[in-house]
């Protein structure tokens, strides 16, 4: 198992204190390996403190729980959402596509994973709730800055249901990354950019009182 060694603190240029990053990435890969080869629910702390040579106790004091860990071991995956003003709104949607998506569901690591991760998130109410608020939610949130500036330069018509296209794009990447031969390529990125501006899905129409008697709704 090799020498255990603890994630010792020390200083960096700047003064400021900083974990051994050495031991973290031997933690986090030590994670991706036991995550890729067990699945969520057979993984142990102490498996993964073993296989990276730390002890648990080390462990625990930067990841609280197991859903803590996994998390960080899906962040480690993560690039940034790019939500820069190019000034081309098709470009930018082509880019937050390719940078926030195509290379996190695209990704070799994340396909041989993501069966067992999937099937466990049904099974587990916290490692979902962890998923959805700490990592889809909140990037999401980052993502709609781009489709709503398209909105506001009028490449998307004003009432796009933004949420839907960005499930759209997500949802044909994973479904692919889980049953498809082959991911999704920056070509399929561009036919799905393409097709999002030549017919957004529209949020449905507010049905006023009015409307709905003269529809006999009422």
């Amino acid at each position: 198992m090799g020498q255990k060694r603890t994630l010792g603190v020390v200083e960096d240029s700047t003064g400021v204190h900083r974990r051994d990053l050495d031991a973290r990435e031997r933690i986090l890969e030590a994670a991706w390996k036991n995550l890729a080869e067990l699945g969520y629910s057979k993984l142990t702390v102490g498996g993964v403190a073993a296989d990276a040579g730390v002890g648990k106790a080390t462990l625990y004091r930067s990841w609280p729980n197991k859903a803590a860990l996994v998390l960080d071991v899906i962040r480690s995956q993560l690039h940034d959402v790019p939500t820069d003003d190019l000034g081309d709104s098709r470009q930018e949607m082509l880019t937050l596509a390719n940078e926030a998506m195509l290379r996190f569901y695209g990704s070799g690591r994340l396909r041989a994973v993501l069966p067992s991760l999937v099937g466990d998130l049904f099974d587990d109410e916290t490692l979902r709730e962890v998923m959805r608020v700490e990592i889809l939610e909140t990037r999401k949130r980052q993502s709609t800055v781009v489709l709503e500036r398209a909105v506001a330069r009028g490449v998307l018509p004003e009432d796009t249901d933004v949420s839907l296209v960005l499930d759209m794009w997500a949802g044909t990447m994973l479904f692919r990354s889980l049953f498809g031969a082959d991911a999704v390529s920056e070509e399929d990125v561009v036919r799905l950019v393409d097709a999002t501006i030549a017919s957004p899905p529209r949020r449905p129409a507010e049905v006023t009182d009015g409307d709905a008697r003269r529809a006999g709704l009422s």
